[in-house]
Parts: C-alpha cells; structure tokens; sequence
C-alpha cells in the first residue's frame, strides 16, 4: 500500500490532513477522509481540470484551497506575465484615441501618422512598467501583513513564493476582458469597474484560502493593499507622464 504523504489542507475546514489518497494498486485508490470535518479531504483530485477551472470561475473557495494548496502549480510564473501584459493591454486601449466609424469608413488614408503610432508603443511600455511596479508593490504590502497577522497569531510563516501564486490565481479574472477586446476594439468604464470587483473578490477569497484567517483580517489586508496598489499608479501615471512630454 503507497500513501502520498506532505504538507496538505482539507478543502472543506482548511484544517491539515497528512496524506490526500492512499494507494492500495495500480488503480485502486481512496481519497483520505478529514479528521475535523469528517468529509473527503480533496474531492478535486478525482475532477477533470475544467470542472476545477469553473468553480474557480464561480468563485469557489474549495476550489482555490485545492489549487494553492494542494497542487503543485509550479508554472504560474507564465500565467503572471500573461496578466500583467494583458492588463496593460487594457489600460492602453483604454486610453488610446479611437476615430469614429462613420470618419473611419469615408477616409482611405491612415488616422495615425508614423509619429502617432509610435508614441503610443512608448506610452504602451511605459503602462508596461507602472503596472509592473503596482503589482510588486500590491504582492508586497499583502505578504508584509501576513507577516504581522502570523506574528499576532503565532502561527507559521506563509512564503513570499506562495503570495505571488495567489496573487496570480486570484488575477486571472482580467481574461473576462478578452470578449470586449475581440468583438469591440474599446474598453468601456463599466467593463474596468466589474472587472475590479470580481477580482477583487476572487483575492478575497483566494488570500482566505491561502491564510485561513478571519474575514476582517482577509478584508483589512486586501483592501490594504489595494489602496496602495491605487497610490503607486497614481503616483506614476504613466497616462499623465506621457500627456506632460508629448504635444498633442
């Protein structure tokens, strides 16, 4: 009989469980029963990747409990530079000048001139860096409070690696934006304002299930960070830097 056995959290109660299934063959397996909660510890190990996949979605917290605790999820690192591109992406088309259809259907010549066009690739990068800049800054300010919450609660130390993993987890809210930029090339404000919400609520639930903590500690901690998230972009506009050095 083979065991798995580790570091492991029951998606139910996030109480710890020593081993996730017990292997008796080659195809016989039984998925370990909680001792706190009495029910199976990890439900997803025998669900398809899609099915995990949606309730992440539907923002589930046993769903993120399986993903970041027990899975090994090593290639985030991938998933995070897609998302910080993407939500530059956003931001740019956001602020990019749009001709109207009616004047981009009568006129045959370009609307952007060769210097236009490459005034927007420098504010494209330059969106690049500040939100690069915010996320470090967002990852920070969340893994120096969790510093302070296991210190008061004397519990062990969460890893600056499995922050970052969170984070990035609880990011991939920013694909719901793919629909508006396929079908319609602008972004709207309504479009940013859901999409900060659900995000925001999907690291709520993400940094719960990482932590275990309390909902006041989970919201202080967030909204924390977010705030300072808030203050670094308006610190380095990227927008207003670019308005300041480039004539219209």
């Amino acid at each position: 009989m083979d065991t798995t056995s580790g570091n492991y959290t029951c998606i139910n109660c996030g109480g710890p469980v020593k081993d996730l299934y017990k292997k008796y063959s080659a195809t016989v397996l039984k998925l370990t029963e909680c001792e706190h909660c009495k029910n199976i510890a990890d439900k997803y190990l025998e669900y398809d990747t899609v099915i995990i996949i949606i309730d992440l979605i539907l923002l589930r917290l046993i769903a993120y409990r399986h993903i970041l605790l027990n899975s090994k999820f090593k290639n985030f690192w991938k998933l995070s530079i897609i998302l910080l591109l993407l939500e530059t992406y956003i931001h740019w088309s956001a602020t990019v000048k749009h001709v109207p259809k009616e004047t981009e259907l009568n006129n045959t010549e370009p609307y952007l001139t060769e210097p236009d066009i490459y005034l927007e690739d420098i504010k494209f990068y330059l969106l690049g860096v500040d939100m690069i800049m915010c996320t470090i800054c967002f990852v920070v300010v969340i893994y120096l409070f969790t510093i302070i919450y296991t210190f008061l609660k004397k519990r062990a130390g969460i890893p600056f690696l499995m922050i970052c993993k969170m984070v990035t987890i609880s990011s991939t809210g920013l694909f719901l934006f793919l629909p508006s930029l396929i079908w319609d090339t602008s972004v709207h404000n309504f479009h940013l304002h859901f999409i900060s919400i659900y995000t925001t609520l999907s690291q709520l639930l993400a940094y719960k299930a990482l932590c275990n903590c309390e909902k006041v500690w989970t919201l202080i901690i967030i909204m924390s960070s977010i705030l300072t998230k808030l203050y670094i972009r308006n610190f380095f506009n990227t927008a207003a830097f670019v308005k300041d050095f480039i004539p219209d």
